[in-house]
């Protein structure tokens, strides 16, 4: 149900200490941990002894201790040191697994190392470039990664979820144009001369009728970058006050995800109170999606109906990314029948 050749959001850097944090991604237990000269470390949250997870022991310099017996791993999860024995035998140690610091994002790579590459980490430049003001958080949400992303690339929703936020009637009432390609879904919505919905009057100061659009960028699996902006009625584009909204979204079991997202935008950079009041709206409006994702997941887990089971207009955008989806899990499980072959050819 899920893409493994692929990097996975894991954590904010801020929020990776001098302790070893428990992570769970595609149903894996990891831990990640910052060595005492500071490298950046992800591998399976078990201790190559007796499992006890390894983000319950302590960081000694550039190792991670268990907290059981006291074995010891480095940042490529072999086994240094065995206080009872010196000697360490072969298959003392745990799968290691490639990591990238891009974006105040640590990245992990779940699949074959071969293929990790770390220019290939998502682009979420926006949230430390210095030209753009960026504020994030993160939710944890228990549904299905795949709901998180319908509900990005179908945003009809805000007239209803977000009626006291960033929504109103005009967006389940405006057009919808979809564009895809291999890897991407664009989503995009032009919304005229509407009324300006509640955080969009306080967050650009825009208190008459306004133009606004969005686009919804997804790229296969689970990352979207949102373009929005707008700008009154009367006046031209010219006049647009812009933001990038990111959702970086990474599975953690089949029925829950992680979700880490920022705001970013270019006007009034130095206006710490407005940096404040997009963060809490924002935040506001990620709980609301919460409630409905995880009401929404509870009914397919009671009804075992599909997420499509009736299908709108508005809905080409996550069907289309579904199939992208399916298509990037089909491509790996025969990559890796044709690995298995070559070795049983051996």
């Amino acid at each position: 149900m899920w893409v493994e050749n692929a990097w996975y959001a894991a954590s904010f850097l801020k929020d990776i200490g001098d302790h070893p944090k428990s992570v769970t991604l595609l149903g894996r237990p990891l831990v990640v941990f910052r060595t005492e000269t500071g490298k950046l470390a992800v591998l399976d949250d078990r201790c190559p002894h007796r499992s006890v997870p390894l983000s319950f022991g302590r960081r000694t310099g550039e190792h991670l201790r268990c907290s059981y017996h006291g074995l010891q791993v480095d940042a490529e999860g072999n086994c240094v040191r065995i206080p009872c024995q010196d000697r360490i035998p072969a298959n003392a140690r745990v799968r290691a697994y490639p990591v990238a610091e891009r974006h105040s994002l640590a990245w992990v790579w779940m699949g074959d190392c071969a293929f990790a590459n770390a220019d290939e980490v998502p682009d979420f430049h926006y949230l430390d470039d210095p030209e753009w003001t960026a504020c994030t958080g993160y939710h944890f949400i228990n549904a299905d990664y795949r709901l998180l992303n319908d509900n990005l690339l179908d945003l009809s929703h805000e007239s209803y979820v977000h009626d006291t936020t960033i929504g109103n009637d005009a967006v389940a009432e405006a057009p919808v144009k979809v564009e895809r390609t291999e890897t991407q879904i664009r989503v995009h919505r032009d919304i005229w001369n509407c009324e300006p919905p509640p955080f969009y009057v306080k967050a650009t100061g825009f208190n008459e009728r306004i133009n606004r659009w969005h686009t919804t960028i997804f790229t296969v699996p689970s990352t979207h970058v949102i373009e929005n902006g707008s700008y009154p009625a009367s006046s031209s584009r010219s006049h647009a006050l812009e933001r990038r909204v990111l959702h970086a979204i990474s599975p953690a079991t089949p029925t829950s995800s992680h979700y880490f997202w920022g705001v970013a935008r270019q006007y009034r950079p130095d206006d710490h109170e407005l940096t404040e009041y997009i963060r809490l709206q924002t935040a506001e409006t990620f709980d609301q999606d919460k409630q409905i994702l995880e009401l929404q997941q509870k009914a397919l887990e009671r009804t075992g109906d599909g997420a499509f089971s009736l299908a709108l207009a508005t809905d080409k955008g996550p069907v289309q990314a579904r199939h992208a989806i399916e298509r990037m899990i089909a491509r790996e499980k025969e990559l890796r029948c044709g690995v298995n072959r070559e070795k049983l050819a051996q």
